[in-house]
């Protein structure tokens, strides 16, 4: 569970999960901070536990891409991306979308965690744009918030991973595959454009 006095000192950046801390402090960031969150120095993702520890990802899953069907944008960091990929956010995403854009649930879940215990973070939204609640079920690309340029941010986009909990409470983020138009994509490429598979 997290504690709201914990989601409290976290500051500046505004991390959404579908499965997320919507219910805290949204004037003052939000749900969660990262580790080089300036405005949270004394505070770092070992700092919380989301999800559940040493969940077992459903490596079989193909996700959502977390924006609407007749839309897309450009991935401006990839897996592994040299400039802040790294480490921990190896594999995670940044798609570069205008303050304002609304935001989508990649996966089915309650807020905090995806059934295979994971948890699906998205950062820098808009402030005050959150939409579900700590606790409350969320389908698969349902509305979240909306995209924003908050926290630890020199432009605006969406970070966007998959995150699990080790027993030594660091956190790793996981190579996920979207569904998309073209088919599975395992391997998001900085500069491409992927749209939504259409149901």
């Amino acid at each position: 569970m997290i504690e709201s006095a914990c989601l409290r000192r976290s500051a500046a950046l505004l991390v959404c999960l579908p499965w997320f801390g919507a219910g805290a402090d949204e004037g003052r960031g939000g749900a969660r901070v990262s580790a080089v969150s300036q405005s949270a120095a004394a505070m770092s993702r070992e700092d919380l536990t989301l999800g559940r520890v040493d969940a077992d990802h459903d490596d079989g899953y193909l996700y959502r891409l977390p924006y609407g069907d007749d839309v897309s944008f450009p991935i401006i960091q990839g897996y592994a991306a040299k400039l802040s990929h790294r480490g921990a956010e190896r594999f995670t995403l940044d798609f570069g979308m205008p303050v304002g854009t609304p935001v989508h649930a990649a996966r089915d879940g309650v807020v905090v965690l995806h059934s295979d215990g994971t948890t699906g973070e998205y950062f820098h939204l808009e402030r005050g744009s959150v939409q579900v609640r700590v606790g409350e079920s969320v389908a698969r690309g349902q509305s979240l918030a909306r995209s924003g340029n908050t926290g630890f941010s020199t432009a605006p986009h969406l970070h966007f991973g998959v995150y699990r909990t080790g027993r030594d409470r660091t956190t790793e983020s996981l190579a996920v595959r979207f569904e998309t138009r073209r088919g599975a994509v395992g391997a998001p490429r900085s500069g491409a454009r992927y749209l939504n598979r259409l149901d």
